[in-house]
């Protein structure tokens, strides 16, 4: 990003919460997908999918865009519990979730598919091109887990 930090360095994103402050942003500590539909919240740093079900199912005024800086990616997390009752049944799931098939289901419910080729050309064109998603980019989640707290205890002290 051109505005610099890393998992290392949080001091340009304190800077850049700081000056979003100015403009007294409204943090729900919920889902703001009906706010965002009512109009009452203008601008929503969100996930692409909540934009396209917005524009796509909901017919609401809105569109997604990826900063020209980028963005990260976020991906949805899937797991067999250990020693749950039925492990046959849980790896079916997951074996349907991720087969074409499956695939073709969530990218319909506007979720990127982890197959690409399972999203039809129909639901593709709802999507920004790839070059849009090029700017996506993903993240060192260990590293980030292990620095979260030092973030939160910066982000507490210096922007709320």
């Amino acid at each position: 990003m051109p505005w610099g930090g890393t998992l290392d360095n949080f001091k340009p994103a304190i800077q850049y919460f700081q000056r979003l402050q100015k403009n007294e942003p409204i943090v729900p500590k919920q889902t703001a997908y009906a706010r965002v539909l009512s109009g009452e919240i203008p601008i929503l740093i969100d996930y692409d999918f909540n934009a396209y079900r917005a524009e796509y199912k909901d017919h609401a005024d809105v569109a997604f865009v990826i900063p020209t800086e980028g963005t990260i990616a976020m991906p949805y997390v899937m797991a067999l519990v250990k020693n749950a009752p039925h492990p046959a049944n849980g790896k079916k799931v997951l074996d349907f979730v991720l087969s074409k098939q499956g695939q073709a289901l969530w990218a319909n419910a506007f979720l990127r598919p982890v197959i690409p080729s399972a999203m039809s050309p129909q639901t593709s064109a709802k999507f920004l091109p790839a070059s849009d998603y090029a700017r996506v980019k993903p993240v060192n989640y260990e590293q980030m887990g292990n620095v979260q707290q030092g973030f939160v205890k910066l982000y507490l002290a210096n922007v709320r």
